[in-house]
């Protein structure tokens, strides 16, 4: 749940001014709160009383007899209620009488329905927080989990102090319960044999083996795979592959492994033995769940690169070919054409010429790259020797885990070629005649090639598994297991809102296709687009709405109005409107140098300046102070929660009413400029340099709701589908009903499981060929439109892989899966899976009723393009922020790689809320002033303009202006007195 509507619950105090903003979302006096106060108080004490309520409702505690009260606040209630002005602003002024005082609090109590904590509720609420601390990675995190609690349960806040005890007790008890669990699957002798051989040093480097296992992975290249393997099996030396640590939750792991990640190796020496034993096995597990998913990646990346380099030697051979096939030919005509000699001889000689083209036995282009891959025998071995290291476990007959079983037994019995009386696994049709062939020798060449391209597919289909790994398990470990799915298969279909079978599904999707094709016929007759004689659909272009200039001329007056600013003025007037940095911090700043160290690791992490850089630019600031920060944002969902707390401010303001509901949303790839140094960097095909990607997804009120790392020049559907999952999860927002993709982030799966997951995908197809209109069997096309029509959809596969299918998006749903990996169980390397024939079948099915709607409907494609360009319009803004290069040193890590990504999502929200706020000022200002301005133009203005802020130079942070906003009481109180 996003933590922005608890803005000010918990605090003793309100900052010195509010804003008109938060005047009318959480201190707003309604009828019955104005009746009731002017029943129960005379006209003398209205005031007070409704201050009381007031405070006590968005707090969720009594006001101190201290506390200072904001005069805009006294204003708006003394207006409301048509009283006095006030101007003392303390509370101790109102009440003179401390009873009086007592009363009032005890009416407003009474008045929201508010209680005491009995014992009933403080164990529910200690339950509670045993629960949270399994994944809290600070006890600052389960105190504000306790105020929250309290608040929704409607029960008073109680002092900070016994907040903070029951959050500590159940942090300790949480360790205690981890280090009992590390207890059961590790040893005391082997905990202290692995806390020696991590600090000891290692014989061909002059660190230790833990600053070695901290070293991230290096650039992509034969070399990091072998060291990452290294690292493999030093771990397994340990034997990490053996800990189970399942009593221990993943973000738990990650949190304890962060520290040790994070500090100096001679800092670890300092800290209690306990301590470094849960650190270090934490991090020794999490590290080698990492590495174990990076040397799967490199090796698959490294397999493709070998089958990328066969292909091109195979168009470089054919190109070859066809010019010594036209030379040939060339040659055979000028033999006819030869007057000297006799025709007999001529005719003989051209034959000749001719037969030694046109009689060559023509080979496939598959095949003789399957050939060619096969020659390269070295690097295969080579290949398929590095991973002895990997303890693959898979399932019985799948092609690739026996290939490589037989490989390996080949290898052990130091086989040059390939045994006549030697059992061979199936290798397929494809493989056969080449592993088969009459040179044994070559034959075991390609047979390695055969394993190294059936293992790549296993691992991606999920029917090859490594137990210690992240993303490449068992699909049993992954998803929901059997046992738990035919016991409670009911119960997570009914999660879904999905039927028992699918006939229920199908039954109104197959109707909709019916008058969907009717339409695109109707359509098709009328001229309204044209079917080639291939049957592309070709569609006319999307005109622009009227009145082009009259937006344009408003957006350029709005931003005059807005004027110019900069950027730590920016950050620091929506942090104290949002407060996103105590979601970074997990608490209330303690300190101005903790507010600008947290302000520099996000601009650090955010933007291509690095930590020295920005130190430089802050003044006051050291180097190290921003690198601990930055350090400390890697913390699990602290940069997902403020970048939630600053979408919801942006869409609270009225101007977002003209952009969207909020229900629809698009998705796309933004590539960030890297070196070839880091191991995930891919070329990126426009601008033809190395490049990482950010994938982000943005509301049609143009916030950034979800951001990932990905990898180019690879499928998107996966992430485009967790991302809207995981915006989905939340009770207390409009859920995404649509999203709007282009081809990279669509595949027929894709649409499926978005479908039974409850929300539409909906991509812009750039391919022709993907225009096709896929239909059942039997299936009557009207006259016309036969050509774009393709008979390819089968019922049947999807009632017979239904019960597979419903249990991966289950295991979405239940939290167990990622969709990014759940779609590449599902993907095109699954092919003969029953989840997959059902998912590919149900994904053509609403993508041909896509299409008719897509083809049928202008406004709806008008649509679909737009949230599209709005997205394409955030990148611009996002390219504004970070316009250099990613550093060489940097992004290696994932976690590192997933702050820069928060990060930079994190600024760019903070950009589009104050552009959102200053527009929204600007135009009630200028509808005040008279000036006629049509709600249709402000659809059609975005608050991603930047020219106006100025991203560079010296950054001066006036904190002290917003003080009581940011800062806890007391630092609050230091500041203001210096400032």
């Amino acid at each position: 749940m996003s933590t922005y509507v608890y803005r000010f619950v918990g605090l003793e105090n309100l900052p010195a001014r509010l804003t008109d903003f938060d005047l009318r979302h959480f201190f707003e006096l309604g009828d019955g709160d104005v009746q009731a106060i002017r029943e129960r108080f005379r006209s003398d004490r209205r005031v007070a009383g409704a201050l009381q309520l007031l405070f006590l409702r968005a707090c969720g505690r009594p006001m101190d007899r201290f506390s200072v009260l904001p005069r805009n606040l006294l204003r708006y209630v003394a207006d409301t209620l048509e009283a006095a002005p006030l101007t003392i602003a303390s509370l101790r002024s109102l009440y003179e009488r401390r009873p009086t005082l007592y009363e009032h609090q005890q009416w407003a109590r009474d008045y929201l329905g508010l209680s005491d904590l009995d014992r009933a509720a403080e164990a529910s609420l200690t339950a509670m927080l045993a629960l949270h601390a399994a994944e809290a990675a600070h006890p600052d995190e389960l105190v504000t989990s306790a105020c929250h609690w309290l608040y929704d349960h409607r029960i008073l806040i109680p002092g900070e102090r016994r907040l903070q005890d029951w959050a500590r007790g159940a942090f300790a008890a949480t360790e205690d319960r981890i280090r009992n669990a590390i207890a059961r699957e590790v040893s005391p002798g082997d905990v202290r044999r692995c806390l020696a051989s991590a600090h000891s040093q290692r014989h061909d480097a002059g660190c230790s083996h833990l600053e070695w296992l901290k070293t991230p992975s290096g650039p992509h290249g034969p070399t990091t795979l072998a060291e990452t393997l290294e690292k493999i099996s030093y771990l397994k030396s340990l034997g990490v592959h053996q800990w189970s640590l399942a009593d221990v939750s993943l973000p738990k792991l990650h949190a304890y492994a962060q520290r040790m990640q994070s500090r100096r190796p001679a800092k670890n020496r300092e800290l209690k033995e306990t301590r470094q034993e849960i650190e270090l096995v934490c991090f020794l597990r999490v590290s080698l769940l990492e590495l174990t998913d990076i040397a799967v990646l490199q090796n698959m990346r490294r397999s493709q690169e070998l089958f990328r380099k066969a292909k091109q030697k195979v168009e470089t051979t054919r190109e070859q070919s066809g010019a010594v096939a036209r030379d040939q030919t060339r040659l055979a005509r000028d033999v006819l054409r030869d007057p000297a000699r006799p025709f007999h001889a001529r005719c003989a000689e051209a034959d000749r010429l001719l037969s030694e083209v046109l009689d060559a036995t023509p080979k496939s282009f598959a095949s003789e790259v399957r050939k060619t891959l096969s020659t390269d025998h070295r690097r295969i071995k080579a290949y398929l020797g590095g991973l002895q290291s990997l303890e693959f476990g898979g399932r019985a007959q799948d092609p690739g885990f026996e290939q490589l079983a037989a490989w390996r037994q080949l290898q052990a019995a130091n086989a040059s070629e390939l045994p006549r009386d030697f059992a061979l696994p199936d290798v397929g049709a494809a493989w056969h005649d080449l592993v088969h062939d009459v040179d044994t020798r070559f034959g075991l060449q390609a047979f390695a090639a055969c394993t190294m391209m059936s293992l790549r597919r296993s691992l991606r289909n999920g029917r090859v598994w490594i137990d210690h790994s992240l993303s490449f398990r068992s699909r049993d470990q992954m998803l929901i297991s059997p046992a738990e799915w035919a016991r409670d298969r009911s119960a997570y279909l009914a999660l879904l809102g999905m039927p028992t079978t699918a006939d229920p599904l199908l039954d109104p999707l197959l109707d909709n296709l019916v008058a969907g094709v009717a339409a695109v016929a109707e359509g098709c007759e009328k001229g309204a687009f044209d079917i080639d004689v291939d049957g592309m659909l070709h569609l006319p272009a999307i005109t622009a709405p009227p009145d082009e200039g009259e937006p344009r001329r408003l957006r350029e007056l709005i931003y005059r109005k807005i004027g110019d600013i900069q950027f730590p003025d920016l950050l620091l007037e929506i942090d104290a409107q949002s407060n996103y940095s105590e979601a970074l911090l997990g608490h209330r700043a303690e300190s101005i140098a903790e507010l600008l160290a947290l302000y520099a690791a996000v601009l650090a992490h955010g933007t291509d300046i690095d930590a020295k850089s920005v130190a430089g630019m802050i003044p006051g600031l050291d180097t190290a102070w921003v690198s601990v920060a930055m350090r400390a944002l890697e913390t699990h969902g602290r940069l997902r929660r403020a970048n939630e707390r600053v979408v919801e401010f942006q869409g609270r303001i009225p101007i977002c009413a003209h952009w969207g509901e909020g229900a629809k949303g698009s998705a796309d790839m933004m590539s960030l400029e890297a070196t070839r140094h880091l191991w995930s960097a891919r070329t990126d095909p426009r601008r033809r340099t190395y490049a990482t990607g950010i994938y982000t997804h943005v509301l049609d009120r143009w916030g950034i709701v979800y951001d990932q790392p990905i990898v180019l020049n690879e499928r998107q559907a996966g992430v485009a589908i967790e991302g809207v999952e995981q915006y989905n999860r939340s009770d207390d927002r409009i859920r995404l009903s649509l999203l709007a993709v282009d081809t990279h982030g669509y595949s027929s799966g894709a649409m499926s499981v978005a479908k039974l997951l409850g929300f539409d995908l909906c991509p812009r197809l750039q391919d022709l060929r993907e225009r096709k209109l896929y239909l059942p069997a039997g299936f009557a096309v009207p006259e016309g439109i036969e050509r774009a029509t393709v008979k390819r959809l089968s019922r049947k596969a999807i009632l017979a892989g239904w019960d597979d299918l419903m249990r991966v998006v289950a295991s979405i749903r239940a939290g167990k899966i990622g969709a990014d990996v759940a779609l590449r169980l599902l993907g095109s390397a699954a092919q003969g899976d029953p989840a997959y024939r059902a998912a590919d079948h149900l994904g053509r099915l609403l993508r041909s009723i896509f299409l008719c709607d897509y083809i049928t409907i202008p406004d709806f494609r008008r649509e679909m393009h737009m949230l599209l360009n709005r997205g394409e319009s955030v990148h611009q803004l996002q390219r504004a922020v970070y316009t250099g290069k990613l550093a060489a040193e940097r992004g290696r890590r994932r976690d590192e790689m997933k702050a820069i990504s928060g990060s930079h999502a994190l600024l760019t929200n903070i950009v589009l809320a104050w552009n959102t706020s200053r527009m929204n000022d600007a135009v009630e200002r200028m509808r005040k002033d008279g000036i006629d301005i049509d709600d249709a133009w402000l659809r059609r203005i975005g608050p991603v303009h930047f020219g106006h802020i100025n991203f560079r130079g010296t950054f001066r942070f006036r904190i002290e202006m917003y003080a009581s906003a940011l800062l806890r009481p007391h630092a609050a109180s230091d500041a203001t007195a210096k400032g």
